[in-house]
């Protein structure tokens, strides 16, 4: 049986690289999911990879604009 790996909060920001305000806007915005279970915020290894995936294409797509 395979299990999702969860990162805690602190943990997911550190991943990321962004301030604990900047993820807590990303997970209000819908723009990486999170679990709460009331107590604890965490976020699986799936939805960081998804996250970062999204916004490193970004600057890919804009420089294959540019050619």
């Amino acid at each position: 049986m395979t299990t999702e790996v969860e990162f805690s909060f602190e943990e997911a920001v550190r991943t990321l690289g962004v301030t604990p305000e900047k993820l807590t806007r990303l997970i209000e915005d819908g723009k990486i999911a999170a679990i709460n279970d009331g107590v604890r915020t965490r976020l699986t290894r799936r939805a960081i990879l998804d996250y970062m995936a999204a916004v490193s294409a970004v600057p890919a797509i804009e420089r294959s604009k540019r050619r």
